[in-house]
């Protein structure tokens, strides 16, 4: 061969291909990461290994190829799943503290539910040629948000809700308060505990017919005799009044000027509002124009979804939306990162709480 022949032959790119390389690289070992939780949290590992085992007895235990299932547990453990301990000269397999108490089945803080919702929301990108080539899914709100309160409950109750409950409870407002607003608050738990702390309190949670309906479910559940619920649409209905407090976490119009004048009518003077929010703001960041590709696979019946994900139409930013509550008559007395109040570093969904007086 000429050096000519093996010029026309192989010419070399003008770019090596090592950036596409690495992203599918990256990609395919997501995708391993992925199926291995998800396979783990089928079979239940987790729930077996409470007590330490040989990858031998856990295959035999499951009727698992004994091969595939010692490398199970050596990839859970090189994540930092699970534990080794030796024991008569062999390796046996055990729980963490955090998968004993976040991926067991029957754990009080099992996070199961969330997991699998969120492996069900990964199962919508299969679909993904065929979402963009025809017009988007309607979600029926009575059907979805019922659904979704109960996959909020079990994700707020481990961690994020005692830690903003203790967050609010330093605010002397709160613990003279008589009557509590929980505005589109579904589950109702932040109402519950937020009533359990102060017994005086009478707390009222606020939803759509359909979601109420699960609420007084938890009501029972904790046995909150000083929660009650009123069913209703934020957008059109009476929201009630003489509030002291109204607390708005994580809800469609959490962001809406019109809904934050009918809350500012309904509270008492001196009474506080309370929102905790996520403010998703336009970036070059890959994570988060995915994450907004996917809140744009479908749409609401009865609210205009943004472009940016956990927005809507009419939504204002965080700056745009203190501002309309100071010309409303409120005073911020605080602003946080729910991470800083949580010790709990949420890099996807950066939230934030503020904290607003009414004044005038």
């Amino acid at each position: 061969m000429t050096t000519k022949n093996y010029q026309n032959s192989f010419p070399l790119p003008d770019e090596s291909p090592e950036k596409i390389d690495k992203i599918m690289s990256e990609t395919y070992f997501g995708a391993q990461k992925f199926y291995l939780l998800t396979t783990a949290l089928e079979l239940k590992i987790f729930d077996y290994l409470t007590e330490a085992k040989t990858s031998e007895e856990l295959s035999s235990i499951l009727d698992l190829d004994p091969v595939l299932t010692e490398l199970m547990l050596k990839s859970l453990y090189e994540l930092g799943i699970i534990s080794v301990a030796s024991k008569n000269g062999k390796t046996h397999y055990i729980n963490t503290t955090a998968s004993d108490t976040y991926l067991k089945m029957d754990s009080t803080y099992s996070k199961s539910i969330s997991i699998s919702a969120s492996f069900k929301s990964i199962g919508m990108w299969v679909n993904l040629s065929e979402m963009m080539k025809s017009s988007k899914q309607n979600v029926v709100e009575n059907v979805f948000f019922p659904e979704l309160i109960k996959i909020m409950a079990n994700d707020c109750k481990v961690w994020e809700l005692q830690k903003t409950v203790e967050y609010i409870y330093k605010f002397p407002e709160f613990k003279t308060a008589k009557k509590l607003l929980d505005i589109a608050g579904g589950h109702g738990l932040y109402a519950i505990s937020l009533g359990m702390l102060n017994e005086n309190l009478d707390g009222f949670v606020f939803d759509i017919p359909p979601v109420t309906f699960e609420t007084k479910k938890f009501i029972e559940k904790y046995n909150a005799k000083n929660v009650n619920t009123i069913p209703g649409n934020l957008f059109t209905d009476n929201i009630g009044e003489n509030y002291d407090v109204v607390f708005n976490s994580y809800n469609p119009g959490g962001k809406n000027p019109k809904v934050a004048e009918k809350i500012y009518n309904s509270l008492n003077m001196g009474g506080l509002y309370i929102i905790k929010q996520i403010y998703q703001k336009e970036t070059h960041d890959v994570e988060d124009t995915l994450n907004n590709m996917e809140w744009n696979f479908n749409s609401f019946n009865g609210n205009g979804k943004g472009t940016l994900r956990y927005t809507f139409e009419q939504d204002l930013d965080f700056e745009g939306y203190l501002s309309h509550l100071e010309t409303l008559g409120f005073e911020i007395l605080e602003t946080k990162s729910v991470s800083e109040i949580s010790d709990f570093d949420e890099e996807l969904t950066p939230s934030i709480i503020t904290v607003a007086k009414k004044i005038k």
